[in-house]
């Protein structure tokens, strides 16, 4: 009888144990499958200056950063600046770009729209962005969602805060 009774208890313990780490694997995968948290360090890598015929201004930066929840990343922006319009006011411009955010579990492109607008420090990035889960790859496929930019261009600072929704169960 004692001993069907310890047999019982620690059946009760190692299911409970099991089931704890269960739902801790489950809450963290949830974590990063909801939102999306990331900073980057970027600098300029090819210019094309169109300013003068056409009013626009080409860029292509690189760098690196994080992702919350997906580690270590590099990435790549393709911007065209309109510098034909001025939405704040004088030296201000409107942005579209491409973002290509590399990372361990697969590539997620964002399409952003942006304004930069003067500051007394130098120019600052506003936007959203939203989530191209179609060109994304890895688990980042198929996925959705949308967001807020802020680039702080002095500091070569881009950070990125919104929504993510993963197609897939990881």
């Amino acid at each position: 009888m004692k001993k069907a009774r310890r047999f019982s208890l620690l059946v009760t313990a190692l299911v409970a144990v099991a089931s704890s780490f269960a739902l801790h694997a489950a809450a963290g995968a949830q974590k990063h499958a909801n939102r999306l948290e990331a900073t980057f360090t970027e600098s300029t890598a090819s210019v094309t200056n169109r300013i003068a015929d056409l009013g626009t201004f080409q860029l292509i930066n690189t760098g690196s950063g994080a992702a919350d929840g997906f580690g270590a990343a590099t990435v790549v922006v393709g911007i065209t600046q309109d510098r034909a319009v001025t939405p704040c006011g004088p030296g201000s411009w409107t942005n579209a770009a491409t973002r290509r955010i590399v990372l361990e579990e697969g590539v997620l492109l964002l399409r952003e729209l942006s304004t930069a607008c003067p500051t007394p420090t130098g120019p600052v990035i506003t936007g959203t962005y939203e989530v191209d889960g179609l060109s994304s790859t890895g688990i980042f496929a198929g996925a959705r969602g949308e967001g807020d930019l802020t680039v702080n261009v002095p500091t070569n600072t881009a950070t990125l805060s919104g929504k993510l929704k993963l197609a897939r169960k990881q």
